[in-house]
C-alpha cells in the first residue's frame, strides 16, 4: 500500500477509522463492568485476562503504523505525540478535512499526550531478584508499553524491554546487568501491570473515552450532511451516504461508510469523570 497516492481527505478517514476501531476495542464492557458512576467514576475490569488483553491492546495505540502505510508518515511532534497515534490525531486536529467542531478532540489528544508524558513515582518498590527496595520514578507511556509488551511476548522476545527496564532502574539509581534484567522482569510486570496499572486505568479509559467523543462531536455534522434517507423496506428505513467525490478509493469509501454509521448514535460508552482520588494516585 505504502506506493499508492492518498490525499489529506483520504488519510484523516483512515486515521479516524484505526483510532475509532482501537479504543473500541479497548473501552467497552467486555472489559470493563457495568453500573459504575459517571460523576467520580471507578472502572473495574471484568476479569484478569480482561485487563491483560486491554494492557496489550493499549500498547498497540501507543505505537505508530509502519510508515508509508496507507500514506501515514511519521508525526514530527516530540513526546508521545511523535511516537503514537495520537501525532496523527493531531494532524486531523491541525487540518481538519471537514466541517466539524475539533474542540473536544483538541483537548482531548493534547490531555492524553501530557499524562502519557509525566512521570509516576512509586514508593517502597520491592524487586527481590535484585534485593532492592525503594522508590521508582517512571514515565507513565513508558511502563505502560513495556507492560503490554510483556503481556504479549515471551522472554525470548524481549531484548528491548530488558534494556528499557535497565535503563530505568539505572535513573533511579540502581545498575544491574543483563541476566539480572530478565530476572527482575516478572517483579517488574507485577509491580507495574498488576498494581499500579491496575489503578490507573480508570484514568486511561477516560482519555481515551474522551478521545472517541472528540471523534463523534467531529463528524456529527459531516453525517447531518451525508445521511440521505432512501426507500423503506420491511419497515425499515434504508439510507446512504453521500460520500465525498475526492474519495474514490474502495477501502477508503468503505471506512468512511463505517465512520458516518458509527456516529449515527452516541457512543455506547458514556462521557464519566475519574474519581479524584484515583486520577491523583499515580
Amino acid at each position: 500500500m505504502s506506493d499508492k497516492s492518498y490525499s489529506a481527505l483520504d488519510r484523516e478517514i483512515i486515521t479516524l477509522a484505526a483510532v475509532w476501531d482501537l479504543i473500541g476495542s479497548l473501552v467497552h464492557y467486555g472489559h470493563f463492568m457495568k453500573g459504575h458512576r459517571t460523576d467520580g467514576a471507578v472502572l473495574m475490569f471484568q476479569t484478569r485476562e480482561a485487563s491483560k488483553l486491554f494492557v496489550i491492546i493499549l500498547a498497540d495505540f501507543l505505537s505508530l503504523p509502519r510508515d508509508g502505510v496507507f500514506g501515514l508518515t511519521r508525526p514530527r511532534s516530540e513526546g508521545s505525540l511523535g511516537k503514537t497515534y495520537l501525532g496523527h490525531l493531531e494532524s486531523v486536529v491541525g487540518d481538519p478535512q471537514f466541517n466539524g467542531d475539533v474542540g473536544l478532540l483538541a483537548s482531548s489528544v493534547k490531555a492524553f499526550a501530557g499524562w502519557l508524558d509525566g512521570y509516576t513515582v512509586v514508593e517502597k518498590v520491592w524487586l527481590p531478584s535484585i534485593e532492592r527496595d525503594g522508590t521508582v520514578r517512571v514515565q507513565r507511556m513508558a511502563y505502560l508499553k513495556i507492560c503490554g509488551t510483556i503481556s504479549k511476548h515471551g522472554f525470548t522476545r524481549l531484548g528491548d524491554v530488558v534494556r528499557q527496564v535497565r535503563k530505568i532502574l539505572a535513573d533511579n539509581g540502581t545498575e544491574i546487568n543483563e541476566g539480572q534484567s530478565y530476572l527482575v522482569i516478572p517483579e517488574f510486570q507485577e509491580w507495574f501491570r498488576d498494581n499500579i496499572f491496575i489503578a490507573s486505568s480508570t484514568v486511561v479509559a477516560w482519555h481515551l473515552n474522551e478521545i472517541r467523543w472528540g471523534i463523534y462531536q467531529y463528524l456529527l455534522s459531516e453525517f447531518r450532511r451525508a445521511y440521505t434517507p432512501t426507500e423503506v423496506s420491511e419497515g425499515m428505513q434504508m439510507y446512504r451516504y453521500d460520500v465525498p467525490k475526492a474519495v474514490t478509493d474502495p477501502l477508503v469509501r468503505t471506512m468512511y461508510w463505517d465512520l458516518m454509521n458509527n456516529v449515527r448514535g452516541q457512543p455506547y460508552f458514556p462521557r464519566f469523570t475519574v474519581d479524584p482520588y484515583i486520577r491523583d494516585l499515580y
